[in-house]
């Protein structure tokens, strides 16, 4: 019974020497840190990735509908956004855990805003795309200059060229 501890015991030593000597194992530490972190908000942090991931899909619509090419930049933008904004909410989560606030409000608060941000983007991506949506038409005026941002051309070509077809 004792060999058997022994082997055992040195399996296990052997494993989680592994673990803190190879990059895949440190990688399987830090990403476990950071889900016992995050486990609280995983569902506003969610929330802003699926509205990153939905922007990224709705990009794309919009990228085909104007016939031009859908470059890796834009999928390598896609990756910088959620590390950007995985960094800023992450931050703020900590920040908030220092101070031992219970409710995560700022980290709250923050995941709306920046899945608002990613809806702006999202409605103009969909203007481009159907741009006579009744609901998405109440945005027209306020998203002007960001649909002119994403085709480079004027928006009143864009929107009356489509409404006419």
């Amino acid at each position: 019974m004792i060999p058997d501890l022994l082997i055992y015991t040195h399996s296990i030593s052997k494993n989680i020497h592994s673990i803190f000597t190879t990059i895949y194992g440190w990688a399987l530490i830090a990403s476990t840190t950071l889900l016992t972190i995050i486990k609280p908000e995983t569902f506003p942090l969610l929330v802003v990735l699926v509205a990153i991931f939905l922007d990224f899909i709705w990009g794309i619509l919009a990228a085909i509908k104007q016939k031009k090419p859908i470059l890796s930049t834009r999928i390598k933008e896609s990756f910088k956004k959620v590390f950007i904004y995985g960094s800023a909410l992450l931050t703020i989560l900590l920040i908030e855990r220092i101070i031992h606030e219970e409710w995560e409000i700022a980290t709250k608060i923050s995941c709306v805003l920046a899945a608002a941000c990613e809806f702006w983007s999202m409605s103009a991506n969909m203007l481009i795309f159907k741009p006579d949506m009744p609901f998405l038409k109440l945005f027209r005026l306020q998203l002007k200059g960001e649909i002119e941002k994403k085709t480079g051309i004027n928006t009143d070509k864009i929107l009356k060229d489509d409404t006419n077809e």
